[in-house]
């Protein structure tokens, strides 16, 4: 069994009441719905890191930018896309 630890976390009097209010509302302590908070918070930082990363990637498909194989790309790149010489 591991042994517990106290944590102590400072509160201004709205944020405890507020806290205080949520607890009642499902029949816990003040304790057991941080520690249950903590665990949400644990549990869903992947998946928040996922979805942000899955936006950002849905966000520049939206963009009609030339594609195409990436070793083609880069000769083309290397022999000089553009002829001219740049001012």
């Amino acid at each position: 069994m591991t042994m517990s630890i106290r944590l102590q976390v400072l509160l201004d009097e709205e944020e405890l009441g507020e806290l205080k209010i949520l607890a009642e509302q499902e029949k816990i302590t003040v304790s057991a719905w941080v520690r249950r908070a903590i665990q949400h918070e644990k549990k869903e930082r992947p998946a928040k890191s996922a979805r942000k990363k899955l936006e950002i990637i849905q966000s520049f498909a939206t963009y009609d930018f030339p594609s195409g194989d990436y070793k083609d790309i880069a000769v083309e790149i290397e022999t000089g896309y553009f002829k001219e010489p740049l001012s």
